[in-house]
């Protein structure tokens, strides 16, 4: 536009020279040129500045293109990845109805064997019943026909039990047992008068068994026990015996010994003592008890024999009768002393024998309750065993449950399945 404005004035300007009024025509359209020109440069800025404007337009709306790329590509990427789910979510689901389908074709084999039983327990059921009937029937028959039985059971029950309480009297030799049942607390039962009355006296005499058994058993104990404490007292007589004859062999022995000696010396009663004494000293040293004769005896024996020898023959046949009497109170007294001796050591020996047997019953008894023990823990300790068993699986049992109950909650068309079961189960009743 600007060129179109700027060439023509140049014939108007050479042919100035033409004429006046053509310049002053020439002049007013410079004039009319200049105002159009400036119109036009007004209209120009005008149109620039809007152009400016579209201009950082255009550069907003790219911007805002390039912004909407950037989300349309994101929103691509997402819409990826939301499709990736989904598809996942659906490989999810059918895994999810499948396994559902196969559940509910379990719950439905099992509903149906679930009625199956059911029907064949109904059927049981009325079996029974019938069966009960026929029975209530014939027990009502048997009733009708068995008071004559139930009288000559009580006939024959009676003696019985007299029966047991003579028996146990017998062994325990004391009247513990009350004759007389009827003061006792009788439990309070449904039956008849004559069950009740057969009932009562079978209870006594089950009673009366368990304390005829409970003495007798007593009873044989106290015979064991005298038994072994005859046994014992056998022992120890034969072993006094024993020692009796082993103390009359050793006196035989030293008897013929004393009585040779005794020939030898005839005369010398001095010699006689100590040789008596000698005897007796010799007889409790091969039995086992030692006996020393004193310094003052063999002192005495030794001034004796030393006298003796100045004495006469008139004084030593006097003193004869005196000293064979001292020597025979000598041997009396040491032989009391070995026979109490002898008793004490047979004393403590059978007290030994008896504090023994009582050591070993004792043993016994407390080997008996070890046993029992060590069966009662091992029983103890299978029980614990089962319980913490029962306690494993239980706990299992509740982590499933929660498992089960956490998935439920996170699907939630699960719950349209539960209700769908649920209205299963309920046309099914």
């Amino acid at each position: 536009m600007e060129t179109t404005s700027q060439n023509p004035p140049q014939p108007y300007i050479n042919d100035l020279a033409d004429s006046p009024t053509n310049a002053n025509t020439i002049i007013s359209d410079h004039h009319d040129l200049l105002s159009q020109l400036q119109s036009l440069q007004h209209s120009f800025d005008t149109i620039q500045g809007k152009s400016s404007l579209m201009e950082e337009n255009l550069l907003l709306v790219q911007q805002q293109r390039d912004d909407a790329l950037d989300n349309n590509s994101q929103l691509k990427l997402a819409i990826q990845k939301v499709s990736h789910e989904k598809d996942s979510l659906r490989d999810q689901v059918r895994e999810l109805e499948a396994s559902f389908k196969e559940k509910e074709d379990g719950f439905v084999k099992r509903i149906d064997e679930a009625y199956l039983t059911m029907e064949k327990l109904e059927k049981e059921m009325e079996f029974l019943r019938e069966r009960n009937d026929k029975l209530e029937l014939e027990i009502k028959e048997a009733r009708d026909k068995n008071g004559f039985l139930l009288k000559i059971n009580m006939d024959l029950v009676r003696p019985v039990k007299e029966y047991l309480v003579k028996v146990t009297e017998c062994v325990h030799d004391e009247n513990l047992i009350e004759r007389s049942d009827t003061e006792e607390n009788r439990e309070e039962l449904d039956l008849d008068d004559e069950l009740r009355s057969v009932w009562e006296e079978f209870k006594a005499i089950t009673r009366l068994a368990s304390e005829a058994e409970s003495k007798v058993n007593e009873f044989n104990e106290m015979k064991k026990k005298e038994i072994r404490e005859l046994e014992s007292s056998v022992v120890s007589l034969t072993e006094e015996n024993r020692d009796i004859n082993s103390l009359l062999r050793v006196a035989l022995v030293e008897k013929e010994a004393v009585e040779r000696s005794l020939n030898k010396m005839k005369g010398n009663n001095e010699q006689k003592r100590v040789a008596l004494l000698q005897f007796a000293e010799r007889g409790l040293q091969r039995v086992g008890f030692g006996f020393m004769m004193g310094s003052g005896s063999n002192e005495q024996s030794m001034e004796s024999s030393g006298a003796g020898s100045n004495t006469t023959n008139a004084s030593a046949a006097a003193s004869t009768k005196s000293d064979s009497s001292e020597c025979e109170e000598e041997v009396v007294s040491l032989a009391s002393t070995m026979e109490r001796i002898m008793k004490n050591l047979r004393l403590e020996n059978s007290q030994l024998r008896r504090s023994l047997e009582e050591s070993r019953s004792d043993a016994e008894r407390l080997q008996s309750l070890v046993q029992k023990q060590d069966k009662e823990i091992a029983e103890n300790i299978l029980y614990i065993k089962e319980l913490e068993d029962r306690e494993r699986v239980q706990a299992q049992n509740v982590i499933i449950g929660l498992i089960e109950i956490a998935f439920i909650k996170q699907v939630p068309f699960l719950a349209d399945f539960n209700s769908y079961v649920l209205f299963y189960f309920h046309g099914k009743g």
